[in-house]
């Protein structure tokens, strides 16, 4: 009988021990990141860089000052470019939003408003006409608003029953976004702002941006002087489920104005913004630069066109990860000779971004991309 219940006490402890071995074994979760300069790409064009998408091996940008497109591979080789006219059957007018889709199509939208449908050549496959005009006269470039859906496109188009997006209370009263028919330019309303943003309220504030991704069935919304998005579930009626604040440790914000279209970031100080905004199955990446303070504003002339490249100076651009959208990864300083990203499909993918040769001080007459990767430390 003793020997019986010393049997039991020894392989009691025995299993503890065991238990205490699995747990320690086990590496506690990390989030902490840093982004690496895999190699870079050199396009054979001269010309500036105004919007564009990457996508399973295929780029494509933007040029405003031509009106054109240049699609390219992974190699940098060009594949196809084309200047479009601004008259005429033909015309494709400022696409300076581009999407590929998974199976390769691609989809362009004009900051006026316009949508496109282009073949793999670049040429004009269809326009895409909705029963009323868009109202925006602004936008575009590498913000993040078109996306593909369930054979849909899902854009930022207001103007619907006449909606004005420049009115100061236009996020709270309207739906923001479209769902589009390529086929027949049909349409359907979609995403309302939820209590949780400032811009649901009676106040004024500074005008944002909207930003927008979807990854699965999922639609994650983001106004760029806000560090918050906010999720949506698009199976069932769009519902509002959650708002996540990424929690920068600096992003400035001027605050509640006293009077509608009032203007402040920009001319006495400079609010924080999410640049870029990209929303993968493992998890969304926040692009965002943190604001200057009105006395160095103020000190260095910032307001003055000429003053503008020295804002680098006085604040650091930032990429941030949420995972399983709580998880808070740390902020990864970007520096200034990384521009604009092109696309970022999965965290582990390496994904392409512009070199900004103006920070570096060198003139090229060709356009290189650098070749990125996320990767855990």
């Amino acid at each position: 009988m003793r020997f019986t219940y010393l049997a039991a006490i020894i392989l009691f402890l025995s299993q503890i021990a065991c238990s205490e071995k699995k747990v320690s074994d086990l590496e506690p979760f990390s989030n902490e990141w840093e982004l690496v300069i895999l190699d870079s790409i050199q396009v054979d064009y001269l010309g500036t860089v105004d919007g564009g998408d990457f996508r399973q091996g295929k780029g494509v940008f933007y040029n405003f000052e031509e009106n054109k497109l240049v699609a390219f591979d992974s190699s940098g080789k060009i594949s196809y470019e084309i200047s479009y006219p601004k008259e005429g059957p033909e015309k494709v007018q400022y696409p300076t939003q581009l999407k590929y889709t998974e199976d390769g199509r691609l989809f362009a939208a004009s900051y006026m408003g316009w949508l496109y449908e282009l073949n793999t050549n670049l040429t004009l496959k269809q326009e895409i006409k909705l029963s009323f005009l868009s109202q925006s006269q602004d936008g575009g470039g590498f913000i993040k608003n078109l996306e593909y859906y369930n054979d849909s496109l899902i854009s930022f188009y207001p103007g619907r029953d006449g909606a004005n997006p420049y009115e100061p209370h236009f996020i709270r009263d309207n739906f923001l976004l479209e769902k589009i028919d390529p086929k027949t330019g049909g349409s359907v309303p979609l995403i309302r702002i939820p209590s949780t943003s400032r811009y649901s309220s009676d106040k004024y504030y500074e005008r944002p941006w909207l930003q927008f991704g979807i990854s699965g069935n999922r639609l994650h919304l983001a106004l760029s002087n806000e560090p918050l998005f906010h999720i949506y579930d698009l199976t069932d009626g769009e519902p509002y489920l959650n708002t996540v604040d990424f929690k920068p440790s600096k992003f400035l914000d001027n605050g509640e104005h006293q009077e509608k279209h009032q203007y402040i970031s920009g001319r006495r100080m400079l609010d924080g913004r999410i640049r870029q905004f990209f929303v993968t199955d493992k998890g969304t990446v926040v692009f965002y630069e943190e604001g200057i303070e009105e006395d160095i504003f103020i000190q260095n002339e910032l307001k003055l066109r000429k003053n503008f490249p020295k804002y680098k100076d006085f604040q650091n651009q930032v990429l941030k990860i949420i995972i399983q959208d709580s998880i808070l990864s740390n902020e990864i300083i970007v520096p200034y000779n990384i521009g604009s990203i092109l696309n970022i499909e999965k965290l582990d993918k390496p994904f392409y971004a512009l070199r900004n040769d103006e920070f570096i001080g060198e003139e090229q007459d060709f356009i290189t991309f650098y070749k990125l990767q996320l990767e855990k430390k």
